[in-house]
């Protein structure tokens, strides 16, 4: 249990069977990396570090419904298995979220249509644990501790960067390796300001920022002055998996693009680093999760081959709830008919201009059944 989590917790989470939290909400850090876990999560609970503290031990239940339950002790409990391989397909094909390269290949023999979502951050985390601006220039970190740190973890390589483009191509390669020579879409870096200090000398090249859910992330950090010398690694990473692994089944997606304009800049940077749209087959994705993605959908269908619905930010930017706080969170709900008639929209929109079109609901049936039903009868 804890006050929340953030991505340096990763490694523990791993090792836990059941995570409790006095904040966070339905979208939040803990609930996200325990669905993919595939551990019991009960966010929100307000004072849980204070109310269990002395009890050597708790069943967490999360089998009731939206609201988890935590009982004294050591609850007995059986497991019902469920036989699911008669099943028949449904017409929409059913691609994975994935991130712990660790998980890939016991996961690539689930039914699947491939991976709709793969997230660089866990590998970040797990394997490289350091800003990569920071294994650029560990001369600047200033926490001696930090510092040691990150010279024992790149000792062994040629510099700081070889470090992280050999750890990042690995974890990558692994998830793509795993399901081809189905699709692997790798979502570009999304830390948000907040998450990347959190990482080994981030502090050091990470600004304070008030909120930085709407913050210095996504694609405005991808051509920054800042942040480029580290997305040009980023880029070599994958550079490495589709060439020298011949692993040509992995599309990019750019995610938080807020501009038409930021979409040409991000495009022009990829190419400046080897990630030529088109060339070797490469396809891009846009994350479509910001309401200007779908209402200028016609002006950015040019510049990719395909949208994924990233729902949870999106229902945020159009209801205006932060879905990191849980004191607004009974209003954070993805099924309101304004969420779903700008869904709608983005499908049509995707559909006008020959877009590949998904979701990246990675929580509620609710929104894969909209999704469903609208598909079946409209894509």
């Amino acid at each position: 249990m804890s006050d929340i989590t953030t991505p340096d917790w990763e490694p523990i989470m791993k090792l836990a069977s059941a995570i409790v939290t006095n904040r966070g909400g339905r979208t939040c850090h803990a609930a996200i990396i325990a669905r993919e876990l595939g551990i019991p999560a009960i966010v929100g609970c307000g004072h849980a570090t204070e109310v269990l503290q002395h009890n050597p031990f708790v069943t967490v239940s999360c089998a009731q419904g939206e609201i988890g339950t935590v009982y004294s002790g050591k609850i007995p409990f059986r497991v019902i298995e469920t036989d699911l391989s008669q099943q028949a397909s449904p017409k929409t094909e059913m691609m994975l979220n994935l991130g712990n390269p660790d998980l890939a290949f016991q996961t690539s023999f689930l039914p699947n249509k491939g991976v709709g979502l793969a997230r660089m951050e866990f590998i970040i985390n797990q394997s490289i644990q350091a800003h990569p601006l920071a294994l650029l220039h560990p001369e600047r970190v200033k926490d001696p501790i930090q510092k040691n740190r990150i010279l024992e973890l790149i000792k062994n390589h040629q510099s700081g960067a070889d470090f992280f483009i050999k750890k990042l191509s690995e974890g990558i390669g692994t998830l793509t390796a795993a399901f081809y020579p189905k699709p692997v879409v790798i979502r570009l870096s999304d830390f948000k300001s907040n998450e990347y200090a959190s990482l080994l000398g981030g502090q050091q090249f990470e600004p304070k920022e008030e909120n930085p859910m709407i913050g210095f992330r996504g694609a405005s950090r991808y051509s920054s002055k800042l942040f480029e010398p580290a997305f040009e690694m980023e880029c070599l990473a994958i550079k490495r998996v589709r060439e020298l692994m011949g692993l040509t089944n992995l599309i990019i997606m750019v995610p938080f693009v807020r501009r038409v304009a930021e979409a040409k800049q991000v495009i022009n940077t990829l190419a400046k680093y080897g990630l030529r749209r088109g060339e070797n087959d490469l396809k891009l994705y846009m994350m479509c999760e910001i309401p200007n993605n779908v209402l200028e959908i016609d002006n950015f269908a040019p510049y990719f081959d395909g949208i994924s619905i990233g729902t949870n930010d999106l229902t945020q930017l159009i209801l205006g709830v932060d879905r990191d706080s849980e004191l607004v969170a009974y209003d954070y709900d993805e099924r309101d008919n304004g969420v779903k008639k700008m869904i709608q929209w983005a499908i049509e929109g995707a559909k006008r201009n020959g877009l590949h079109k998904s979701s990246c609901a990675d929580k509620h049936p609710p929104i894969i059944l909209i999704w469903h039903s609208f598909c079946r009868t409209r894509c």
